[in-house]
Order: C-alpha cells, then structure tokens, then sequence
C-alpha cells in the first residue's frame, strides 16, 4: 500500500466542509456542505469520479487505512 502524504493538498484547504480531489490526491476539485455539493463541482471541475473526504474545523494529523 503506497502511503500518500496529504499535508501539503490540505495545509490551506477550507475548513469544516466535504472536500473533492482529483484521482491522483493532490488537488481539491470542488468543496461543498454536502457530499452532493461537492461531488457536483468536482464534475464541474471535469472530475468525474472525485475523493471525497470531511475537512474538519481544525486538523489534526491522522493516518487512515
């Protein structure tokens, strides 16, 4: 399993909102309230099928599997 350092993708991302990124993780395509609202501006964003993952209010290192 390839560990994929997200830090840099995340340091100035909004907060407290679902955030979209493109296939490779390593740019945010869309942001949104919702899942839904962040899927569809990702497919604006000409991703159709975006990672989705929760941008909390204050970021904590974590490692996920």
């Amino acid at each position: 399993m390839k560990i994929l350092d997200l830090s840099p993708v995340l340091a100035n991302a909004p907060r407290n909102c679902w955030l979209a990124l493109n296939e490779e993780q390593t740019t945010i395509v869309g942001r949104g309230e919702t899942i839904n609202e962040a899927v569809k501006e990702a497919q604006k964003n000409g991703v159709a099928d975006p990672i989705i993952l929760w941008s909390p209010k204050t970021l904590i290192p974590a490692v996920y599997c």
